[in-house]
């Protein structure tokens, strides 16, 4: 301890030299330069960092480096440290670091509340030597994406912890709240969605502002998004500017869905960028060289002042992240070398930025005429363009939650739930939010229960602070029904729902009588319709009796033929079943008249033989009278009558040995 007061009192000495070999200048500085409250994390390392911000201070900035709690316990402040830091210089605060983890565990532990953790941080952090009354506060690290997202009482908890730290028992004091941060590169559609959503938490941002000073959202930049050869200190400064400003540009895109969170942000809100080095995660990405690392942290002051300039803010309010980390395998002495020239950088860019050397390029004194900003190149670094979106706000919309469903017609679906989302993520309600169902079915119908009432419209409320509400759905008509949820003036979320038919409740076969000739096919088809006429495609099996009238075929399905007979005739039935239900109808196959189907006339052994047959349809009839003659030329050979036999024929022999010639046979029945 004895060497960091020594540190301490010659960090004192050099500011005061500083101040009073510098009067003249800093008066024209003061005079001619931005207001800055400049707000530091520093994991270590927190009193050199302090010192190098003393010994080159602006006039008109504000400096508050933290200091973290005891590594063992996470919720004891370190104590003694704060007045080292307060004796650099008047503009020079102490931030106790809160450890949000640390605390949570404590909660846990000691089954307590959130509030009272907060007041315990402050007691505890006013008995370690942190002093309200000279400038020093507390600096809550780190929100989680818990709060981000919503996810269960985090918001809530989050908010009663800053009311108790703001409250400290009676003694009320705004601090620094860190908001954990997001990787520059990469796609950036899910948080975008995931920070519109919570942009609209109208309760939390009002809340907020009652406890909260400084809302330092963690803006650890990504060299590999910047160091683009060829590119100029304007466009590196564009791109920092898009990252580091990115939840002010997007609470100023949403509007008055937006006007409690801009309204906080445009008084609270300031980057904490990135002087962490050499990192290749958790800060960014900073495995460079130191030299390269000093044009980036000029580069991102540069950037800073003109996001607070061009957001026309209050005040300017910025800061950064302070961690060495000699993943480079420098050695000792020239690691801390380079450190202190890296800090040096960082505070001289600060210092040099608020003065006004452009009005239309402010913060360009950053950049030290040139000499930094634009040197920095890594082979393959590229512009990211994905932070250009958060200057446009993505509409809140409705959705449906749930998978398409089937069912049966008659049956109720459900529950259904609609939800609110911000792109693809899902969104709580920031008031009473009206949804409008319709339905493309003429018989479809909506509830909010599933006893009812039943409606063919419904507007159904997803509540303030909720994110989805649910329904139920009927309908009688069999097939597709698309269900529509809208929200005023939006276009529709729509669902295509399947509704089968219900049980078989009627069965009808057409023709409802059938009278035919043997031997001729006729179709018969069966319509099966369930109690709501809407058509089943349940097996239909088909049955015929006396079988000798005919065949059916198939044997099973929604049609079926039916062929008659050919030799039998009679009357008999064809019935349809599905399940219990049945259907009969009447058939009546008739014989067909008699005819001739044909003559043969040969010569057999000189003598003539001719066969006369009978059909009836196709088949041959037996027992059938008839009588033909036989004629060559006018002369009758013979007449001959008969009965057809089995196979319906006649078969006449001439007695004689005939001529070969031309025989002709006429043949009729009797």
């Amino acid at each position: 301890m004895r060497r960091i007061g020594l540190i301490a009192a010659m960090a004192v000495a050099l500011l005061a030299c500083a101040f009073a070999s510098n009067g003249s200048a800093s008066t024209r500085r003061a005079a001619d330069c931005r207001p800055l409250r400049a707000i530091f994390y520093a994991p270590t390392d927190w009193l050199r960092l302090a010192t190098t911000l003393a010994q080159n201070a602006s006039p008109c900035a504000a400096y508050y480096v933290t200091v973290p709690p005891l590594t063992g316990d996470k919720t004891q402040p370190r104590a003694k440290q704060a007045s080292l830091i307060r004796a650099l210089g008047p503009n020079i605060h102490a931030l106790d670091e809160i450890s949000f983890a640390g605390w949570s565990r404590w909660v846990t532990n000691n089954n307590s509340d959130w509030f009272t953790a907060g007041v315990t941080a402050r007691q505890r952090m006013v008995l370690a030597g942190f002093d309200p009354t000279l400038g020093d506060t507390w600096a809550m690290n780190e929100t989680s994406s818990a709060v981000r997202k919503n996810t269960g009482a985090a918001r809530k908890n989050l908010l009663e912890f800053l009311r108790g730290l703001e409250d400290g028992g009676g003694n009320p004091l705004k601090g620094v709240v860190f908001a954990i941060g997001q990787n520059q590169g990469g796609d950036q559609s899910l948080y975008k969605a995931t920070l519109e959503a919570w942009l609209q938490d109208t309760t939390f941002w009002n809340t907020a502002a009652l406890y909260v000073s400084d809302w330092m959202q963690e803006t650890y930049g990504d060299m590999r998004t910047y160091a683009v050869a060829g590119a100029s200190a304007q466009q590196r400064r564009d791109a920092i500017e898009q990252f580091i400003g990115h939840p002010l540009a997007l609470a100023n895109a949403g509007g008055d869905l937006t006007t409690a969170a801009r309204a906080f942000l445009v008084n609270a809100y300031g980057p904490l960028a990135n002087a962490a080095w050499a990192w290749s995660t958790s800060y960014g990405w900073t495995s460079v060289p130191f030299d390269q690392m000093q044009d980036f942290v000029s580069a991102q002051v540069y950037a800073a002042r003109a996001l607070d300039a061009t957001a026309q803010l209050p005040a300017d309010r910025f800061g950064f992240a302070w961690t060495p980390n000699n993943t480079l395998g420098i050695g000792g002495n020239d690691f801390t070398k380079e450190t202190q020239t890296l800090l040096t950088r960082l505070a001289q860019a600060i210092r040099d930025s608020a003065e006004t050397v452009d009005p239309s390029d402010p913060g360009i004194g950053a950049c030290a005429q040139g000499q930094w900003c634009q040197n920095a190149v890594i082979p393959g670094a590229a512009f990211t363009n994905q932070w250009a979106s958060f200057s446009t706000w993505t509409q809140t919309g409705i959705a449906l939650a749930d998978q398409p469903v089937t069912f049966t017609a008659g049956t109720t679906a459900g529950p259904i739930n609609v939800e609110l989302k911000t792109g693809t993520v899902v969104s709580a309600a920031t008031a009473d939010t009206p949804v409008t169902l319709v339905t493309t079915s003429t018989a479809g119908q909506f509830a909010t229960s599933p006893s009812g009432p039943w409606s063919s419209t419904l507007i159904v409320t997803i509540p303030a602070g909720a994110s989805s509400t649910a329904f139920y759905y009927q309908d009688t008509v069999a097939g597709s029904a698309t269900i529509s949820a809208s929200l005023a003036g939006q276009p529709a979320a729509t669902q295509v729902e399947t509704v089968a038919a219900a049980a078989p409740s009627k069965l009808t076969v057409m023709p409802r009588a059938l009278t035919i000739l043997g031997g001729i096919k006729k179709p018969l088809t069966a319509e099966v319709v369930d109690r709501y006429g809407n058509p089943s495609t349940a097996p239909v099996a088909w049955t015929l009796k006396p079988a000798l009238l005919g065949t059916l075929s198939p044997a099973t399905g929604d049609s079926t033929t039916f062929t008659a007979s050919g030799t039998a005739a009679g009357r008999g039935k064809v019935t349809a079943r599905v399940g219990g239900l049945a259907d009969t109808v009447a058939v009546n196959v008739t014989r067909p008249p008699a005819r001739i189907g044909g003559t043969l006339v040969r010569r057999i052994h000189g003598h003539i033989v001719v066969s006369v047959w009978v059909v009836r349809g196709k088949v041959r009839a037996k027992g059938v009278p008839i009588t033909f003659v036989v004629r060559h030329g006018s002369s009758v050979v013979a007449h001959v009558t008969g009965r057809t036999d089995v196979h319906g024929r006649v078969v006449w022999r001439s007695r004689h040995v005939l001529p070969a010639a031309r025989y002709t046979v006429k043949a009729a029945i009797r």
